[in-house]
């Protein structure tokens, strides 16, 4: 053991074959020092060696650079601003354009080198990109960096992105005979299923925020927007879905702060729940599309066949305009949607 010296900075790391590293942090750079114990002179002497070390320099972004432009809209309000989820979205891709094209300088941007960018890209990631690019740019003009912004009227490849597939009345009864009533999988399921929404809200859905009168509300991470649907109500004219309604309350643990958790009762991860519904239906013999975003799809197609206004069908889902209620809705039964009937009472269900 050592005595009468106080080593600092010392991080240990053990690889899974047992392997151990040693180093010493010294600033924001780590020194590797032997294996060795640390009252052994030559570790004592690697430790010493690793303080009088050099600093290595810090990256510093080139003033006016595409590099130094995606630090500063990483800093600015704007970024700041969007949901969570985004942020994590934006700062991948453009973390990427930083490493790939962040020597060059915005004033020398023209729109060829932005298609060149793109143009190895899948459609959907050539998108994102697109969109990356308008992001930075659009601060670049609006901070004085540029006059124009020369990714305007640039468009991803021709392409079709592949959408989340809405999940067919045959996979949600084959998942829940797979599933019991109360395994965690199952209640998952049918939060998921039920309310209609994204993973990044579901992981937070439960008890507390159901309202005296039976009803869910919560404000949406990625939009910013209300949702509500019925916990403990159930509209007539939402009726022909009383099956679906019971199923979601049969799993539901009236013992449970938040209705989505782990083995040891604490919130999935968004990442994690995404991934772990894919697995599940994966394990209850379904196809590899049957994700947890085609079950909001499935939920908003049957609201429509149930006999739902779009604005009904906006209300429960969270979605904000009705473009996109029609895009989660054309896969709905239309002769149901034609023949259902709208009622205006509800019915209070315990």
């Amino acid at each position: 053991m050592r005595r009468g010296i106080r080593l600092t900075g010392i991080k240990v790391i053990t690889k899974k074959n047992g392997q151990r590293y040693i180093y010493r942090r010294v600033g924001t750079t780590l020194h590797r020092l032997p294996d060795l114990p640390e009252n052994d002179p030559r570790f004592l002497a690697a430790y010493a060696a690793a303080g009088s070390a050099p600093a290595k320099p810090i990256n510093r972004e080139v003033a006016g650079s595409i590099a130094a432009l995606c630090v500063a809209y990483l800093r600015s309000p704007e970024y700041a601003r969007l949901a969570p989820s985004t942020r994590n979205v934006w700062r991948n891709t453009l973390d990427r354009i930083r490493e790939q094209r962040g020597k060059g300088m915005v004033s020398d941007l023209r729109p060829d080198h932005i298609r060149k960018d793109i143009r190895a890209l899948t459609p959907g990631a050539a998108s994102n990109r697109i969109k990356a690019w308008r992001s930075i740019l659009k601060f670049a003009v609006e901070e004085g960096w540029i006059i124009s912004d020369p990714s305007f009227g640039i468009k991803a490849q021709r392409g079709e992105v592949t959408p989340h597939r809405q999940w067919t009345a045959t996979e949600i009864a084959a998942y829940r005979a797979h599933w019991p009533t109360g395994a965690p999988e199952r209640i998952a399921f049918e939060v998921i299923y039920w309310t209609g929404a994204r993973c990044v809200d579901a992981v937070a859905l439960g008890w507390s925020r159901v309202d005296g009168s039976g009803w869910l509300a919560y404000v949406q991470a990625k939009t910013k927007g209300p949702a509500t649907c019925p916990v403990r109500v159930l509209p007539n004219w939402a009726r022909s879905m009383r099956a679906d309604h019971e199923h979601f309350l049969a799993a539901l643990s009236p013992e449970t702060a938040f209705w989505i958790t782990t083995g040891t009762g604490k919130p999935r991860s968004v990442k994690g729940l995404s991934q772990w519904m894919s697995a599940n239906a994966k394990a209850a013999g379904l196809a590899a599309d049957c994700t947890a975003h085609g079950l909001r799809k499935a939920r908003a197609a049957a609201l429509a066949e149930a006999g739902a206004s779009a604005l009904q069908i906006g209300a429960w889902t969270g979605h904000a305009s009705l473009s996109e209620i029609a895009h989660y809705t054309r896969q709905a039964d239309q002769k149901g949607i034609l023949s259902a009937e709208r009622y205006g009472n509800t019915v209070n269900r315990d």
